[in-house]
Order: C-alpha cells, then structure tokens, then sequence
C-alpha cells in the first residue's frame, strides 16, 4: 500500500502533511475535499470529477498546505487528487465537520478500513457523530449518492436522512442540497448547494429553521 506522501510525489505535488485545516485537528488528519455553500456549484459533480494535473484553487483543485483561513477567496469547491487515489493507500478513519465562522457546527467520523472514494459514506461505517441518536436511528437515505432523480427534481447528495412524511413531515440529520427549486419548499433555501444540518443533538424536522452551514470539509487519516 502507498503512503499519502508517496502518492502526492507521484502526481509531483509536494507533500506537507501539516494542513492548517482551521478547526483544532491533529496534524494527522490530511484535508482532502473542501466545500462552500451558494456558489452555485454541484457538490457532487465536484466529489466525482477527476482532478486537474496542474493543482491549484483557480482550478477547483486543493494542493497541498492549503489554509483554510483563505477559503472566502476561493469561490470554487476544492477536492484533491489524493481522492483519485483512495484504495492506493491505507486509509484508517474520513471525518466530514460542517463549518461556519471557523467553528465546527456537526461532525461525523468512518472507518476507511477497505473503503473506496464512494462507499465510506454509509450507516455501517459510522464511528462517531455529533449526533447522539444517529448510529441506532432507522435511516431511508445515508449516502453519497443521496437520492437524486431528474423528473420531479431532487438532488439531495451526501444525504443523512431518517425518514420521508409528505414534505411537512420530512426529517434527518445532514444534506447538500445541489438544486434548490426542488418539490419540497423546505428544500428551496435560495442559492445552490445548501448545507443542511440538524442543530440539536438529534434528529430534526426538516421544516424546522435546520442550520446552514458554510463550508463541508472532507478529512482522512491513513496508517
């Protein structure tokens, strides 16, 4: 298995492992995906679509060593190339924070023993959330993918759902909306994408002023 290092020489990036991720992490933590609320770009297009081999914020491409106490410069999502690269090494736990105002909002932390750059975000994996009721809670939708259909929009990615009421009636824990003239009126919060999250400890109607945060980060540790 290759180390994190090996793989950003090899995409002849240079390594520095110390990220000033902004929210009191250990130096261990590498951040790898970085995303901002009502810019008007997909968050999911943004996960999937292999990054650039000249890395810089210009182009949605997170280098490594970027502070980001910068990121109200940069408009744009940013992801790593370390992302094309997931199963090439060990990786031990991901941590998504929600952010706002350089506070930590709502957290969830996975086991990345095996995973692929799609399939860490699920129910089974989860090690720890902000949330004190989500590991035992009955979920209808915990995953990247979400539920997105076309007809009808809904693009509702990266989605912690527990269960579908007839809107009124919706609730869950986090969701990026990545289209806002959706079906239901809970999910049209302006421009595009929106992060939702519940601000209690637990489970929250979606209809019920959830909070909104700024920034989505992506971290992971390996071995």
């Amino acid at each position: 298995m290759q180390c994190i290092s090996c793989v950003l020489i090899s995409l002849g990036l240079v390594a520095v492992l110390t990220t000033d991720i902004g929210y009191g992490h250990e130096d261990s933590w590498q951040l790898v995906f970085h995303a901002v609320q009502g810019n008007g770009e997909s968050v999911l297009d943004a996960w999937n679509t292999k990054s650039p081999s000249q890395c810089t914020p210009n182009n949605g491409c997170l280098p490594p060593g970027f502070k980001l106490d910068h990121w109200r410069d940069n408009a744009k999502h940013l992801r790593s190339p370390l992302i094309d690269q997931w199963e090439s090494f060990s990786i031990k736990k991901i941590r998504v924070e929600l952010g706002g105002q350089g506070k930590t909002l709502a957290f969830l932390e996975f086991d990345g023993s095996g995973s692929n750059n799609k399939d860490w975000f699920s129910k089974s994996r989860l090690l720890h959330s902000s949330w004190s009721d989500l590991k035992t809670a009955n979920t209808n939708y915990f995953s990247i993918e979400g539920h997105d259909r076309d007809t009808n929009p809904v693009k509702r990615h990266f989605f912690v759902n527990q269960r579908y009421g007839g809107c009124p009636n919706d609730s869950g824990w986090f969701v990026v909306l990545d289209k806002t003239n959706e079906v239901c009126s809970w999910a049209k919060k302006g421009n595009f994408p929106a992060l939702l999250y519940s601000k209690s400890s637990k489970v929250a109607n979606w209809n019920q002023s959830p909070g909104v945060a700024d920034v989505m980060n992506v971290y992971i540790q390996a071995l």
